[in-house]
């Protein structure tokens, strides 16, 4: 959905850094910095009045949303698996668990990769983490 974004706006979310919040735990990050704003639309029937309501959609793990374009929210593994806000990008899941270890006021950007890079990142990781269990066995 990250469409709904004005130019700009989907030009900061790759661009700038963002703040992790204090309110920060295994269901969402807060991510505060820059104002995100919403193309101007109108509303499907069901969506909700503020421009980054959508009618209700499945949430991937590491979804993104901008609740009023104020500040990021990226769902963590505990959170929610549906609801009405727009998902602007997916953080996908070797960088979640980096994610998952920040604290504030640490800064966090975003880059857009391909379904076929991330796909093999995650397999990289598979591996060194099968080598990382094939070394603890060998010494137990």
């Amino acid at each position: 959905c990250n469409y709904l974004l004005d130019p700009k706006s989907q030009q900061l979310l790759t661009a700038e850094t963002f703040t992790v919040s204090t309110e920060a735990n295994r269901t969402g990050y807060r991510l505060t910095g820059h104002q995100l704003n919403f193309i101007e639309r109108e509303q499907p029937f069901g969506a909700g009045s503020d421009p980054s309501n959508v009618v209700n959609l499945g949430y991937p793990v590491g979804s993104l949303q901008a609740p009023s374009g104020t500040e990021l929210i990226c769902l963590m593994r505990d959170a929610v698996t549906g609801g009405g806000y727009a998902t602007l990008a997916t953080v996908i899941s070797v960088d979640l668990d980096i994610l998952a270890q920040m604290k504030f006021p640490e800064t966090v950007s975003f880059e857009a990769i391909s379904m076929e890079a991330a796909l093999q990142l995650r397999a990289q990781r598979g591996k060194r983490l099968q080598s990382l269990v094939e070394l603890i066995d060998a010494v137990t």
